[in-house]
Formats: C-alpha cells, sequence, structure tokens
C-alpha cells in the first residue's frame, strides 16, 4: 500500500471531454451548448455586417465543430440532451437564414422555422451528423481496417450484427452489449445503425469504391431524410437517430 487516499470524483474532463460516473453525459452536453451559445450571441450581433458565406464559415467553425466533436462518444445521451443541443444548433442558423428572422418567443410569436434553411443550406442537423459519423466509423472498421486504428477497431465486437443478423444469431453479443453498461454506447449503437437494412442499402457498388464515395453517398440521404414531410415542422420521420431498429426474431422462432 503506498499510503495515498484516491478520492473519488463523480466526473472529469478527458480530451475535452466531460465523463460523468454515470455517463448520462449531461454535463458535456451543457457545457458544448454554453460554448455555443456565447457565439451565437456574437453572430446575431454581427449578421447584418456580413455576407451569408462568411456567416456559413462562422456557424459551421463555432457550432458544427462544437457538435462534431467527439460525438461518438456521447451522440447516444438521452433525448432530452440531444434535444437542448439541437435547440442551441437551431439558434445558430437563425444567425445565418437570409433577411429578418424571429430570433425568440416574441410577442406571441415563436422563433422563425428552421427545417427549410438546414436543407437549403445543406446543413446536417445533430442527429444526423451522430448517423453520419456513426455509418462513416463503421465503415471504416468493416471495409477499410487499415484506415482505423486498432483501439478503435476492438470496441466492435466480432460477433456484432451484419446486415442479414437477427436475435438468433446475436443472442450472445445481445446478452453483453444490450445492458444498461453499454446500451447508449458506439459499442451497441453502432453495430445496429450500420445493420439496419434500410442503412445497409448505402453500400452500392458505386459507394464501396472509396471511402469518399460513400461519405457523399451517406450525406446526401441524410439530406434527403431530413427533407421529408411536408411545410416546416420536423417530423419524427427526420431523426433516424430516434428510430434505431433492434434485431429481429428469427421467423422460425415465432
Amino acid at each position: 500500500s503506498s499510503g495515498i487516499n484516491a478520492e473519488s470524483q463523480s466526473e472529469t474532463k478527458f480530451l475535452g471531454v466531460i465523463v460523468d460516473d454515470k455517463l448520462k453525459w449531461t454535463k458535456h452536453i451543457n457545457t458544448v451548448k454554453s460554448k455555443m451559445c456565447r457565439y451565437v450571441g456574437i453572430m446575431y450581433k454581427i449578421k447584418h455586417l456580413l455576407p451569408l458565406k462568411a456567416r456559413l464559415q462562422i456557424f459551421h467553425s463555432f457550432v458544427q465543430s462544437h457538435i462534431s466533436y467527439c460525438n461518438l462518444v456521447w451522440g447516444f445521451s438521452s433525448k432530452s440532451n440531444i434535444e437542448s443541443i439541437f435547440a442551441s444548433q437551431k439558434k445558430g442558423l437563425r444567425a445565418v437564414m437570409p433577411g429578418y428572422v424571429n430570433y425568440f418567443y416574441k410577442e406571441g410569436e415563436p422563433p422563425a422555422h428552421t427545417k427549410s434553411a438546414f436543407n437549403s443550406l445543406k446543413i446536417h442537423t445533430i442527429h444526423s451528423i451522430i448517423i453520419k459519423n456513426t455509418l462513416l466509423t463503421m465503415h471504416k472498421i468493416k471495409c477499410y481496417p487499415e484506415k482505423i486504428p486498432h483501439s478503435i477497431r476492438a470496441t466492435i465486437s466480432p460477433n456484432a450484427p451484419v446486415s442479414d443478423s437477427n436475435y438468433e444469431t446475436c443472442e450472445d453479443w445481445l446478452n453483453h452489449y444490450g445492458t444498461n453498461v453499454f446500451r447508449t454506447s458506439f459499442f451497441f449503437k453502432g453495430p445496429l445503425v450500420y445493420s439496419d437494412h434500410n442503412l445497409s442499402l448505402l453500400e452500392i457498388p458505386t459507394a464501396t469504391r472509396s471511402l469518399n464515395a460513400y461519405k457523399s453517398c451517406v450525406k446526401k440521404f441524410l439530406l434527403s431524410v431530413q427533407e421529408k414531410g411536408e411545410g416546416e415542422e420536423w417530423h419524427p420521420d427526420n431523426f433516424l437517430l430516434y428510430s434505431i431498429k433492434g434485431l429481429r426474431r428469427s421467423t422460425r422462432c415465432q
């Protein structure tokens, strides 16, 4: 014994990510929102001084960059956490949108809708960014393992689901990774997203020839998902993050 008392802590910061002892990621997400809000306030004040292209560059630098950083670690957090950061993302986009924009609730009027702006400016929502990064990382692990460090490749179990897997063929994997410890992690969600039948269709021949082609295919697909539905209201179908499918039971066992 060294005689040193180790004091337990409820959270710590590692490589810019705040890790809490419950792996809820709420403190990290709140910190990200605070950073974004500081920049969004400045963006509102200088909007009338800058052309659209410059406003977009600032938005990507000070809003999208924070959303994208390490989101495979915290991106499968609770829906309330993701929606809170989506609200901040929409505030930032309103500082980019041309013309007069109602930023906040004002005299009974809600803030300006952002759906058409996301799509016309080809900007991915926080939900789409998480799915995009998940698909790209899983695709590298499966098709381009030399582009991924072994420590990251090893996070995905060899018996993880593939496109034709079902509950029975992955029962051992589910018993281990389907627990509370892993259920909201990339270890569990990554294979489920990548093996989803609708998303596995992205592996068309032209997309598998190069990583850049696959990346372009994923981006276009996610933008098309964001465009679904009429009007400016967001619909559940716009967010694949909330509809990750589990494994089906074999029809032979039903």
